[in-house]
């Protein structure tokens, strides 16, 4: 005899393969889910204007989006889908920020369960937020548990704070490269990219080209580091062409190269191949930074930056996993950079002290064990004896 799954809607704002860090935390949260036998689906928007459904394991509806404003997509038909589905849930765990998620959750009022997971604030816009306020304030008070992804973030953030008895702490977490990757193969690729840069050092660096990234402090940090030093960039963004602009400028573009989307078959090679990984994000928008988790997964030594109130310097400890700058001086990104491309051992000591603390803090089964407690705590969870 077998007992019947357990439900849960995953309300997002875009899913893989659409690419980012909230994105693939969805991902695997609902395949995590999934071997523990919940029945998962996915309600997201889509990127373009016809509505999708994808039937699979996990079932995904992509809605229409009229396009995207101030970050936020205009998915009307999202109200109504979720109005469809919400009576068959137990559990809908919504990601934030997502406004418009928000408001299909305030018109709809479900009964299921609701757990919010807070990314992030929505740092950005300002004046638009004076609108949106009352919503995510509703959405806080009616949820069940919140779910945040580090303490320094929660504690700093002005809106958690009248409920942080409902606040639990899950990191954002990925697969383990150990377990997914073909090793013979990824040193292959690793081999053949330090063969196109001349053996020169590597610092790898990903993410979008956006305005909190801190990409053009890192061009300007290149020109501090010496011709045999690389640093290559993953990623596509509204600022690409002008990031390429600025490394011409700067006169630093033989020294720094736009490698565009990486594909999944081809970054755990540009890992292995990095000598170390950088962060040089600027502003509490950068609330995690799952790539620093990819990066030590692969042990590889980190230098991020010291965001007031982020979880950056969290995941990314201070002379343990690896060094922390200051936030858009460009000279202290490159002398912790040169730091650890200059003392091999200590770089090393410090990739594998953060290999450490991935197998201890952030892969996939621990983040589901955490989740699975947060619904558990909340009177989500499965009956005993299934067989």
């Amino acid at each position: 005899m077998s007992i019947p799954s357990l439900r849960c809607l995953q309300l997002a704002k875009f899913y893989p393969p659409v690419n980012g860090g909230i994105e693939t935390t969805v991902r695997d949260i609902a395949e995590g889910l999934t071997r523990q036998y919940w029945s998962v689906e996915i309600l997201c928007s889509h990127t373009e204007r016809n509505t999708v459904h994808e039937s699979a394991a996990i079932p995904v509806t992509r809605v229409a989006s009229w396009g995207l404003v101030a970050s936020t997509s205009l998915s009307p038909s999202l109200i109504s889908r979720l109005f469809s589905r919400q009576s068959e849930q137990d559990v809908i765990h919504v990601h934030l920020p997502n406004p418009m998620a928000n408001l299909a959750l305030f018109l709809t009022r479900p009964r299921a369960k609701v757990v919010v997971h807070w990314h992030s604030d929505i740092v950005k816009q300002k004046r638009l937020l004076k609108l949106y306020a009352p919503l995510q304030s509703w959405l806080l008070k009616r949820a069940d548990a919140i779910i945040a992804t580090s303490p320094p973030y929660a504690e700093s953030s002005p809106w958690l704070q009248h409920y942080m008895s409902k606040v639990r702490f899950v990191p954002s977490c990925i697969r383990d490269p150990r377990d997914s990757v073909n090793l013979q193969e990824c040193q292959q690729r690793a081999a053949a990219i330090r063969a196109a840069y001349k053996g020169k050092k590597i610092v790898f660096a990903l993410g979008r080209m956006i305005y909190y990234k801190g990409f053009d402090v890192l061009l300007r940090a290149a020109r501090h580091l010496d011709n045999n030093t690389v640093v290559l960039i993953g990623g596509k963004g509204e600022l690409l062409d002008t990031l390429k602009a600025d490394a011409t400028a700067l006169g630093v573009s033989d020294k720094v190269h736009f490698l565009g989307r990486v594909t999944d078959d081809d970054l755990p090679g540009y890992y292995e191949a990095a000598d170390v990984f950088c962060l040089p994000s600027l502003m509490r928008s950068e609330a995690f930074g799952l790539v620093m988790v990819e990066a030590m997964s692969y042990g590889k030594p980190v230098v991020a930056t010291r965001i007031p109130g982020s979880g950056v310097t969290w995941v990314n400890m201070q002379d343990e996993t690896g060094l922390n700058a200051e936030p858009g001086d460009d000279a202290d990104l490159a002398r912790a950079l040169r730091t650890l491309l200059e003392d091999s051992v200590r770089a090393q000591a410090l990739g594998d002290a953060g290999r450490r603390r991935f197998e201890e803090n952030f892969t996939i089964d621990k983040m589901i064990d955490a989740i699975l407690a947060v619904y558990a705590e909340i009177g989500i969870k499965p009956a005993s004896g299934r067989c």
